[in-house]
């Protein structure tokens, strides 16, 4: 007769489930009962054998605790829905012999955590439970394609720390970082696959980060480009060092110096006496990321038209890096 009321209570709870409107309800038997706590805000949905009046969904307030009619105020925020359960069903005694519960969360609202960046959905999602760094990952669409190589979970000191080498502390203290290899992280029986992920922790996965570039083209001995790592420009004489002078050939009274934005396309164009600069008889150029210069030949013309290509579309080889 027990195991008869018990598969009738769990009946109910299935039943109250289907009856939910804009709330998607989580039934008892497809959480994992291991690691469900019940927090502040959640929705926790009871379903008593004979009481109508506690067969519900109930909101736990703020504070934490869970007002039930007859059984009274109950802390619910901090146990696992099994212990919630068998506090219920204690208190029921009182007024019911031998009752029956089950007890489930079917809505969560305290345990967000907030996955950004070259993520497919990034958004704030709730864990529902016990996750892991992986998982999170998981919920959020999993990286671009596109992603960079890194991903990061941050998570406030106050919070506790994070268990996995490599986990810092910043500067201020109020919080803890740990960077982990995305490749790694997405093979999904890994260590740094399996780090548990806590409420309110961030988890962002870096974009590809494109070289910034300064480009010389033309009549010059090396063409190629200097990529901008520890400086935000450069100036134009150090980029004709890097690419080893003019040739013979050239003609640099009419340099051609464009720029190209982020996306490729031109957003500037000036001619430069680029023999007067290397005589100390114009200004040097500070050049950023995605200037192009070309050096023309006699030719000046035909070989402008061939040369803003080439300079975009071929190989690029490094010359230096500033």
């Amino acid at each position: 007769m027990k195991a008869f009321s018990r598969i009738v209570v769990l009946f109910l709870a299935v039943f109250l489930t289907g009856l939910s409107g804009g709330t998607k309800l989580i039934s008892r038997d497809s959480q994992n009962r291991q690691g469900i706590i019940v927090g502040p805000d959640d929705t926790v949905s009871i379903v008593a054998l004979d009481a109508d009046e506690i067969s519900k969904s109930w909101r736990v307030a703020s504070s934490g605790e869970l007002n039930l009619p007859m059984l009274g105020k109950i802390q619910a925020a901090g146990l696992t829905v099994d212990q919630l359960e068998q506090e219920v069903a204690k208190r029921m005694k009182r007024y019911y012999r031998d009752p029956q519960v089950t007890v489930f969360v079917s809505e969560f609202r305290s345990q967000p955590v907030s996955v950004v960046g070259a993520v497919d959905k990034p958004g704030t999602y709730q864990l529902q439970g016990a996750k892991t760094l992986f998982q999170a990952l998981l919920l959020s669409g999993g990286p671009k394609p596109d992603a960079g190589s890194i991903v990061t979970l941050k998570r406030s000191s106050e919070r506790g720390t994070i268990p996995y080498p490599g986990a810092k502390t910043e500067e201020d203290g109020e919080y803890q970082v740990l960077e982990l290899d995305l490749k790694e992280v997405m093979q999904g029986q890994s260590e740094a696959a399996s780090v548990p992920v806590q409420p309110y922790d961030v988890i962002s996965v870096s974009d590809i980060k494109l070289p910034r570039l300064v480009h010389i083209a033309g009549e010059v001995n090396k063409p190629g480009a200097v990529e901008l790592l520890s400086q935000d420009t450069v100036s134009l004489m150090q980029v004709l060092a890097v690419a080893g002078g003019l040739t013979r050939t050239a003609s640099p009274g009419k340099t051609m110096i464009m720029h190209l934005n982020a996306q490729g396309v031109q957003t500037s164009l000036a001619f430069v006496d680029l023999k007067k600069v290397m005589k100390g008889q114009a200004k040097d150029l500070d050049l950023s990321a995605g200037d192009i210069i070309i050096v023309p030949s006699n030719s000046v013309m035909s070989y402008l038209q061939g040369a803003s290509t080439a300079a975009i579309t071929t190989g690029i080889y490094i010359l230096g890096r500033f």
